[in-house]
């Protein structure tokens, strides 16, 4: 009996190459289901509470040399794919580098949680954020993937076009397949840097620059309730215009179906309702500008204290940080609330909204008012002015 035919060794290859690419890609839809929240609080619950005199890395540091070491790969790989002929091989030594070495140790550090009797060195706002931030560029080195397994697909139907006549010519990339390389590994390079920004920005660029995105929702919301009330329904008007509609004449369009909730003439209990609201809102948006500046700009550095024990919660900054920025999340959905029971006219839920929206606020000052050290000083004495003048408003 002849021997079986052996296939050439660069068909062997490609087909190396195409098997692994595609279990990479079961791999990295393990590593991005791994990041979702309900995984990480399973893993938080599931942690054991015996704790050990080891230091653990920084999950920051870890992500941002994994970040560096993907960028530099996808960069090489890149290069492999544009430049002719393919080498499998090659390739396939950067895909296990990247596997193994760098997705293994970022996914780590980004699904990590909060040791239970140490210290948390990021906070939940921090750590939602890696999560979000990896899981995203996870992604991109999915298209990565999806890139290779083309060009090897394609190669290998080339080898089998050959019949007999010996190795094809690889003609390399087309202009089309080059841009794709270019346009694919720009976007992950993109990814790149926007997580190693975070890294660097560290907990306090995070939470100030969510600070401000959130305080510019609230005063969005603000201009938009100030721009409503000043659109007052003229019943007169309405009434004089009624007879356009015996005769089968409309107005425009959003007048029709936007007059049901607008502010009428006689409705001025709810019209300075809407203006004491508009008021103590902005005071809201001022005491977000202080916070940001007096306490969250000056959040100490958790990483440069001790690993040891942690104190109780209630003397912890990391967890009243996380308390407060979730307050400062949650005030401008507070807003969305008041401003649709100002939509809708109704004056008890505006009234019930705004006092929720004002309790929250000083519930912000009641967190912050002493330093993160637990001492007073000039926005300790501000915030006491600022919770009587809101009261009085």
């Amino acid at each position: 009996m002849p021997p079986k035919p052996k296939a050439p060794k660069g068909a062997n290859d490609l087909r190396a190459l195409i098997d692994l690419t595609k279990t990479t890609q079961d791999l990295l839809a393990h590593f991005q289901s791994s990041l979702g929240p309900s995984t990480a609080l399973t893993a938080q619950s599931t942690l054991p509470t015996a704790t050990t005199s080891a230091p653990e890395p920084n999950p920051l540091d870890v992500i941002r040399a994994t970040t560096t070491l993907l960028k530099s790969h996808t960069t090489t790989l890149s290069l492999l794919l544009l430049t002719p002929p393919l080498t499998p091989p090659a390739i396939i030594s950067k895909i296990g580098d990247v596997s193994s070495g760098v997705l293994s140790g970022m996914v780590a550090a980004a699904s990590s949680v909060a040791q239970p009797g140490r210290k948390d060195e990021l906070g939940e706002l921090m750590r939602g954020e890696l999560r979000a931030q990896v899981r995203r560029l996870l992604g991109t080195w999915g298209e990565v993937l999806v890139l290779i397994l083309r060009f090897a697909e394609r190669r290998q139907g080339r080898e089998g076009e050959v019949n007999g006549k010996g190795k094809g010519r690889d003609l390399g990339p087309t202009e089309a397949e080059k841009q794709d390389v270019l346009s694919t590994t720009g976007v992950l390079w993109e990814a790149c840097d926007t997580l190693l920004k975070v890294c660097d920005s560290g907990i306090v660029g995070l939470v100030v620059k969510k600070a401000g995105e959130w305080r510019s929702v609230l005063l969005d919301a603000v201009e938009e309730l100030k721009e409503w009330g000043e659109d007052v329904d003229d019943e007169d008007e309405d009434d004089a215009e009624g007879s356009d509609a015996e005769d089968g004449v409309f107005g425009d369009e959003d007048d029709i179906f936007s007059a049901a909730n607008k502010l009428g003439k006689g409705d001025k209990e709810l019209k300075t309702l809407l203006d004491m609201s508009v008021k103590r809102l902005k005071m809201v948006g001022i005491l977000y500008q202080a916070v940001i500046k007096r306490r969250l700009k000056p959040f100490p550095d958790t990483s440069s204290e001790s690993n040891g024990a942690a104190e109780a919660a209630s003397s912890d900054p990391m967890s009243k940080l996380d308390e407060v920025m979730g307050l400062l999340k949650s005030i401008p959905e507070t807003v969305d609330e008041l401003a649709s029971a100002f939509y809708d006219l109704d004056e008890e839920e505006a009234k019930q909204t705004l006092g929720k929206c004002g309790d929250e606020a000083k519930s912000v000052i009641a967190l912050v008012k002493l330093s993160w050290s637990g001492k007073e000083d000039e926005f300790t004495a501000w915030s006491d002015k600022w919770v009587a003048a809101l009261e009085a408003s």
